[in-house]
């Protein structure tokens, strides 16, 4: 079976939903505004590679006070105002729970929401340029009172052993946020980049073998780019952000180890740029690391995927930049 039928066939089960869809001569990127806007594929036609995570079983009502392993458990969601639950706020944020509205925008797919009870207005255009896809971002505050929240976005990446993570030179070293068994330490220890022990690389993608569930920020950097490299393919995907606004980088590794129920589990890589180095908005407040928006104050971000070869995105890595940083 070929990876275009595969990818198909595992994707039937959204197949029903209303999909919009954004394609050229090199990829092709599907997305569901009933779907809290959630992307469903991102598609290589050079190499007819699936870059997105399929679901881990059928989507379902999203309600309010689900827990996000209760959702489908694939694609690319969005995270706001916080990822981990607070007082305020439920798991992995709001806006994947309902579904956009969805506006006219030539050659793109422009969607919104809110959160916070409409106190937060959310924004994404989404187009193809060339081999990558731009997504160009707003959140404002309509409310006449402060608003603090976490952004990020939750891409999880379709793996295979022997994939390569690429993260920019500055990094050396990243925060402890969670790690199945304390495997890596504990919640806020600080470890060595890529290597934390002998005999573990961080950054090559391993079996899955249910022993890996890790998340960790890197940063803060100024660099806005990380990468994942497939040897076996010639091909890998780069992110590209806006570093001034999004100054720490999240990486969750897991290879099978979670969600904790269910037959299938996550084999995944996820890149989520972000402005605060904790997944709980209640932690990053007191820290000081939360957007903080006064009323009627907006804030822009970009994020760019660009699928490569090999050899571009290492040239990318080895110039250290990526197009769009900062």
């Amino acid at each position: 079976m070929n990876r275009a039928r595969a990818a198909a066939e595992e994707l039937e089960t959204v197949q029903s939903e209303s999909a919009r869809v954004l394609e050229n001569a090199n990829i092709r990127v599907e997305v569901l505004p009933a779907l809290g806007g959630k992307l469903i594929s991102l598609y290589s036609k050079r190499t007819s590679t699936e870059w997105l995570l399929p679901p881990l079983r059928p989507h379902a009502e999203a309600k309010n006070t689900a827990g996000f392993e209760e959702w489908d458990g694939g694609g690319f969601d969005e995270c706001l105002p916080t990822v981990a639950a607070t007082g305020t706020a439920p798991d992995h944020g709001e806006v994947w729970r309902h579904a956009w509205r969805e506006e006219t925008a030539e050659g793109a797919v422009l969607l919104r929401t809110s959160a916070l009870g409409g106190a937060l207005d959310f924004e994404r255009r989404a187009h193809l340029d060339g081999t990558s896809l731009v997504l160009d971002y707003t959140v404002e505050n309509r409310s006449q009172r402060p608003q603090s929240l976490i952004y990020c976005p939750h891409p999880l990446l379709r793996v295979e052993q022997g994939d390569r993570i690429l993260l920019p030179a500055e990094v050396r070293d990243v925060l402890v946020e969670g790690s199945a068994g304390d495997r890596l330490g504990r919640r806020g220890e600080r470890i060595e980049w890529p290597g934390p022990k002998v005999g573990e690389d961080l950054s090559m993608v391993g079996p899955p073998d249910g022993l890996q569930a890790d998340k960790v920020f890197a940063g803060p950097v100024t660099e806005g780019w990380c990468a994942l490299l497939r040897p076996s393919l010639d091909e890998g995907i780069e992110l590209s952000f806006s570093s001034d606004v999004l100054p720490y980088l999240g990486l969750w590794i897991c290879r099978a180890a979670w969600p904790d129920s269910g037959a299938k589990k996550q084999y995944t890589v996820a890149f989520e740029p972000t402005g605060s180095p904790h997944d709980s908005l209640a932690d990053a407040e007191r820290e000081g690391t939360a957007w903080r928006l006064a009323p009627g104050e907006r804030r822009d971000w970009k994020l760019r995927f660009r699928i490569g070869t090999q050899s571009q995105l290492e040239k990318n890595a080895q110039r250290g930049r990526a197009d769009d940083r900062g």
